[in-house]
């Protein structure tokens, strides 16, 4: 049942107090998704459309109901915070139903179907009042509900006397009235002599004392739970994480330490895929069947495909890694990466804004930033993409079936050729065509015999260069010469040596 002939009133406009920092509790995430967009999502299923009662930080509540994309929502400033009857009396030219809903933005945990209760009981008893309550072991902070030959009164926490403070029974805060009593009444309302607030639940009393039909309905408390500590907080966000955890394991998913593990609300896990002690999926993330996720990996904003292994201390943000790849462990792929299948990305290898083609392999310590990499590539071991100048972000594109040796530098803007190679400990600074190999590293000469001729030198005087280094440093500049003069008619066989 949808639709139903009710506005709702949702009450957000409050400072925050106890949560005693600067932003609005309301703005404060559980699970991926700001708190208040918990309660209006419930009631966006139910097509029920929402005046929002908005005070402190008001803007920054509106942007991010906005970027939600919540629909049928009309914003009301309440400038003073008087008390919820007065909060709920400045939505009064918004009332276009003949039910008005009335609830809190605090409550991430009600569901659409307690609120379909709430509405279809109210119905059925013609009631013109009912509302939710809840018993708690703990009611401290929630109006109390006291009842006496079917009439209900509710005392505030900051009027209750002593006695009243054991009660166990509290009100949840969720009301639907008919908009004439509410109308007639509403005006009616006195202020407390404690706090001199309005407060919305004297109408439960009003209504009583006049003869007209009020009906409780109980609710268990972990749906009607208010957050307005960051104790509470810490406690709904425990209480939904792990609803999303129990959905994923009815369809096949094995969390490892499930306790330990932190899932947002967007996250979509397919069957047979196991996921680590201590893993975060955050946002829009998707994982694909029979995966592996190791102990205490991060994926954010990240798709990934059937089969893949994503193993221990890995960092996965804003990319898409395809089918049958490794990555990791302790390895980094950021900022809109595009991972084909069967690649492997290995340990302490940081892949940044590029693209690596299938079957693909950068299995050691490297860098790779602002590449374009083809199929079948093998990035060996400690290469680094040189792509910032200080200035501007240039691009490597190393092509199909390449070689790139151990310990290279690739200085972009640089091409590496189809099924080239580069030599190991090369700084490569300029394209290397297809089927070539690139040497770029200065040449090693060996001296016989001059290790014990320099630890001699050293032990006869101070640390300054000796008659023996110099002489060395004499035959390796002529030695170089003598490699010059031969590299201008170098031959095959030089090419060899230098390699």
């Amino acid at each position: 049942m949808t639709g139903y002939n009710t506005r709702a009133v949702m009450l957000a406009a409050g400072k925050s107090t106890r949560f005693k920092t600067k932003k609005s509790k309301l703005l404060f995430n559980i699970c991926g998704q700001p708190m208040i967009l918990y309660p209006m999502r419930a009631l966006e299923a139910l097509q029920i459309p929402i005046s929002l009662v908005l005070g402190y930080q008001a803007d920054e509540v509106k942007q991010e109901i906005e970027r939600a994309g919540v629909k049928d929502v009309a914003c009301v400033i309440q400038e003073q915070q008087l008390g919820t009857g007065h909060a709920v009396a400045c939505t009064q030219s918004t009332w276009d139903r003949e039910e008005i809903l009335i609830l809190y933005g605090d409550m991430p945990l009600v569901t659409k179907e307690l609120i379909q209760q709430l509405l279809a009981d109210h119905r059925a008893r013609n009631s013109t009042i009912s509302f939710l309550t809840s018993y708690v072991i703990d009611p401290f902070g929630y109006g109390r509900v006291l009842e006496h030959d079917g009439k209900f009164q509710i005392i505030e926490e900051k009027d209750c006397v002593d006695e009243q403070r054991n009660i166990n029974r509290i009100n949840a805060g969720v009301y639907v009235m008919k908009r004439a009593f509410l109308e007639q009444y509403i005006p009616q309302l006195g202020k407390s002599s404690v706090t001199g607030e309005i407060y919305l639940p004297e109408l439960i009393k009003i209504a009583c004392d006049a003869g007209l039909l009020v009906h409780a309905i109980s609710a268990p408390y972990d749906n009607v739970r208010g957050v307005n500590t960051l104790q509470e907080l810490w406690g709904v966000e425990q209480i939904k994480r792990s609803e999303f955890i129990r959905h994923w394991m009815s369809r096949g998913v094995r969390f490892e330490l499930a306790q330990s593990i932190h899932i947002d609300i967007d996250v979509e896990i397919g069957a047979g895929s196991f996921i680590g002690t201590g893993v975060h999926l955050l946002g829009n993330t998707k994982i694909g069947e029979e995966c592996f996720v190791g102990a205490f990996t991060i994926i954010e904003d990240t798709t990934v495909g059937d089969s893949t292994t994503i193993h221990s201390h890995s960092v996965l943000q804003h990319s898409t890694i395809g089918s049958n790849v490794h990555v990791g462990p302790f390895a980094r792929v950021r900022d809109h990466v595009v991972i084909q299948d069967e690649v492997e990305i290995g340990n302490f290898v940081e892949v940044k804004n590029s693209h690596l083609g299938q079957s693909t392999k950068a299995k050691h310590l490297s860098y790779i930033g602002d590449a374009q990499v083809g199929t079948n590539v093998n990035i060996g071991a400690g290469t680094i993409t040189c792509n910032y100048d200080g200035v501007k972000k240039s691009a490597t594109v190393i092509e199909d079936g390449a070689f790139v040796g151990s310990n290279n530098t690739l200085i972009a803007p640089v091409t590496i050729g189809k099924e080239a190679y580069t030599a190991a400990g090369s700084t490569i600074t300029h394209d290397v065509p297809a089927q070539a190999l690139g040497i770029a590293r200065s040449r090693q000469t060996n001296k016989e015999g001059y290790a014990h001729k320099i630890r001699e030198s050293l032990k006869s005087g101070p640390a300054t260069p000796s008659s023996v280094e110099k002489k060395a440093h004499a035959s390796e500049e002529k030695e170089e010469e003598g490699f010059q003069f031969r590299g201008a008619v170098k031959t095959e066989a030089d090419h060899k040596e230098g390699f």
